[in-house]
């Protein structure tokens, strides 16, 4: 891979900077949260383009905003032909973006170290996604399509204050584009390799003097990387379909903003593969030993099926008073999946799992803006959020007994309620003091089960066999918490171009209960988990805005890590009991630069550093010679998908070429080895990976039009993105995706 080292650094001249570069600045309209009125960029005639960010909940200069943020805007994400948010992976400093190898539509952020490893709904999140100013509560709906995006905001570090709880490691925030209010639009198409099919369009027009509205429909389709061992046919499939409908009132002093979405996915079933030798309970001779020939087992006794259908209904209110603008948002969001899933990856019957997921959740935020004096601000506010869900899970466990099967419930119900503060005072002009405060009461039921089937007829276990009787085991459990996150900082801003600040803040996950039981203790309840973070930075606008440089140190102290520990059995039952792991520490930094050179030409690179790992974590795990459960310590272990180094060089070039503009893009990101799981065993170890995309694309004058050509791993990298070891089974195992490349074509009116 020196060549792709080689080709990025001569193209980048070495400039170290965020991932995914702005354009040449010009002067732009910036959409900010729905509602709020869009406001122009303050840009300079040349240099690099300011980005205006609602990571603070009010619009801000992205270089006037004292925590570590990178910004993606949405002609970023369409030059990199970025489908979700999955795709921003390896490209973000100390972001660590994968999927669960047995879950595909599960998101597993981890940001600075701090993450979760599981896919179920009980684990919580310690990133965030959220939509439009509104949280999306579970991991696995959060692999959101980003089409018809203004901008993509990866916050770093604790966002409690702000944000509320299970935001330890960040938020990554979403912001679609709003109506205009004028007549107008904007189609594509793109084509690619493996079938890839998009057709993407979007419909701005007015219907009154103040009433504009809007309609996004999006398509995506492609047949996948993976081939079935058992017929050859493409396995892995696509095939999601987006409408998202936006209604606008803005008036003087009140706006409104409704917006809905519908989410059809009708996709395959996982593809994540089976790595096993001779041995191991799960070798197969001929299909665990290659992964990277894209092929896989799927058995003909189940379909190849992930059908999930998510509805969202969003009103955004604001109104201007005397005492402030007073924000309300407020939420309704489902899903439903139904998951088949092959886990042995082999053309045998071994290990299958049926998922049928419901999942939804009420939320409403009310927050007041308030310029309290000339040098004093505060947004102060109250949360409700509730979300109730219930999962069963049939699985079929023949390859540990033939005719044997594990049915397995779970049932949560969470009510949140809570209280924030957020003042800014003004100690000198240049002096900014900042200190915040949210209090949250959470209560939580749930109801877990599992049990033991098996085949009537004494052949291979099917979907529903009875009950063994006497095996049901049922655990219960009601909690309540109550938690405080803080943050005090202050800000120095001695000129426009130059900013230099520090904060102390604590975060906090919320405590629970197990969902996936093999005895009735699993259950728990596990407790809350809190992150001190010590974060300083610099953010510096050089050589008349024509360098940025911007730094951000941080230690993170941990204290009671929930950490889930997935055991599976020699009889094949399976948990994913939390254990609160005790302490771990996470320091590095984050350099991020952009130079544009001459007008036209963008520079860009980031580098991040991370060391990340548990102090003190004492559990218990299988003995895979005895089968029975031994006490040992993981202290000194690296923390789970937490790279030692993140590099990223790209550069952006446009100008003219015959009767229209040309666009060239190129990024090429490293990222070191890492561990996906607590054990750090060497199975479980991904090793370092080197990527490079890029684009072409061209736009006739004065036409609408626009053409495009792009690749991303254009050196057709082989790479893991995630690795389970289960005890003397096997190693499951996610492939990242192999090169694809296509055209597309976009029309705007």
């Amino acid at each position: 891979m020196k060549r792709a080292l080689h080709f990025c650094l001569g193209a980048s001249a070495m400039v170290l900077a965020s991932t995914l570069a702005p354009k040449q600045a010009h002067a732009q309209a910036v959409t900010n949260e729905p509602g709020e009125t869009s406001v122009p960029a303050e840009t300079p005639a040349a240099g690099v383009t300011e980005i205006v960010v609602t990571a603070q909940k009010e619009s801000q200069n992205l270089q006037d905003v004292p925590i570590s943020v990178t910004a993606v805007t949405g002609e970023m994400i369409e030059d990199a032909q970025i489908n979700n948010i999955a795709d921003l992976s390896n490209s973000i400093p100390n972001v660590q973006i994968n999927t669960f190898s047995n879950s595909p539509d599960s998101a597993v952020f981890t940001i600075r170290g701090v993450g979760v490893n599981d896919a179920d709904p009980y684990v919580g999140t310690t990133v965030s996604v959220v939509v439009d100013g509104v949280v999306v509560g579970v991991n696995t709906a959060a692999l959101l399509s980003l089409f018809d995006i203004e901008r993509v905001e990866v916050l770093r570090g604790p966002q409690g204050t702000l944000f509320g709880a299970n935001t330890t490691g960040g938020v990554i925030n979403v912001i679609t584009k709003q109506p205009t209010g004028e007549f107008g639009g904007d189609v594509q198409f793109v084509y690619g390799n493996y079938g890839q099919l998009e057709v993407n369009a979007s419909l701005n027009f007015p219907i009154a003097e103040q009433l504009a509205g809007k309609i996004s429909v999006l398509h995506n389709e492609m047949d996948g990387y993976f081939r079935n061992y058992l017929d050859g046919e493409r396995i892995g499939e696509r095939n999601i379909t987006t409408f998202r409908g936006y209604l606008q009132y803005d008036g003087a002093d009140y706006d409104a903003t409704l917006i809905g979405e519908y989410v059809r996915s009708r996709n395959g079933s996982q593809t994540g593969v089976l790595i096993a030798g001779p041995g191991e309970l799960f070798y197969t001779p001929g299909e665990t030993e290659d992964p990277f020939d894209f092929r896989r087992g799927l058995s003909d006794d189940q379909p190849d099926l992930n059908d999930r259908d998510t509805y969202s209904l969003t009103l955004t209110q604001n109104l201007d008073t005397s005492l402030g603008t007073l924000t309300s948002i407020t939420n309704y969001r489902e899903y439903d999946n139904l998951l088949f899933s092959d886990d042995d990856a082999t053309t045998r019957v071994l290990l299958q799992t049926r998922r049928d997921t419901n999942h939804h959740q009420f939320s409403q935020e009310l927050r007041n803006l308030v310029d309290i004096t000339d040098s004093t601000r505060l947004i102060a506010g109250v949360f409700y959020f509730e979300q109730e869900y219930t999962l069963d899970q049939d699985g079929k466990l023949d390859g540990f007994l033939p005719g044997l099967g594990q049915p397995q419930t779970q049932e949560q119900e969470n009510r949140s309620y809570s209280a924030f503060a957020q003042l800014y005072q003004d100690l000198t002009p240049e002096l900014t003091l900042q200190a915040g405060i949210r209090y949250s009461h959470e209560r939580t039921s749930a109801t877990s089960t599992t049990a033991n089937s098996i085949s009537p007829d004494g052949g291979p276990a099917a979907f529903d066999d009875p009950v063994i009787p006497g095996s049901l085991i049922t655990a219960t459990g009601k909690e309540s918490w109550d938690n405080v996150g803080y943050k005090v900082g202050l800000d120095y801003a001695p000129s426009t171009d130059l900013l230099l600040y520090g904060y102390y803040a604590r975060g906090f996950k919320s405590g629970g209960f197990t969902g996936r039981i093999a005895i009735a203790q699993d259950i728990g309840p596990f407790d809350p988990e809190t992150l001190d973070t010590f974060e300083i930075g610099v953010k510096a606008d050089l050589l008349d805005r024509r360098l940025r440089l911007n730094l951000a140190t941080f230690l993170n102290k941990y204290d009671d890590m929930q950490v889930v520990q997935n055991i599976t059995y020699p009889s094949g039952a399976n948990s994913a009991s939390i254990a609160n792991a005790g302490k771990a520490e996470t320091k590095g930094f984050e350099l991020e630069a952009t130079a544009v050179p001459v007008d036209g030409l963008t520079l860009s690179g980031s580098l991040a550093y991370l060391d990340a790992k548990y102090e003190e974590y004492d559990t218990l795990v299988l003995d895979a010679a005895t089968g029975g459960l031994v006490p040992v310590s993981y202290a000194g272990n690296r923390l789970m998908n937490s790279p030692e180094w993140n590099v990223a060089l790209g550069f952006n070039w446009e100008g003219r070429v015959g009767p229209g503009e040309l666009n060239a893009n190129a990024q090429y990101t490293y990222t070191s080895d890492k561990f996906t799981s607590y054990t750090n065993l060497p199975v479980e170890q991904v090793d370092a990976i080197e990527l490079v995309n890029a684009s072409l694309r061209w736009s006739p004058d004065n036409s609408g039009l626009e053409f495009g050509v792009w690749v991303r791993n254009l050196f057709d990298e082989e790479y893991f993105n995630q690795k389970l070891n289960l005890a003397g089974i096997g190693t499951l195992a996610s492939i990242g995706a192999p090169r694809t490349y296509g055209i597309d074509a976009r029309f705007s009116f």
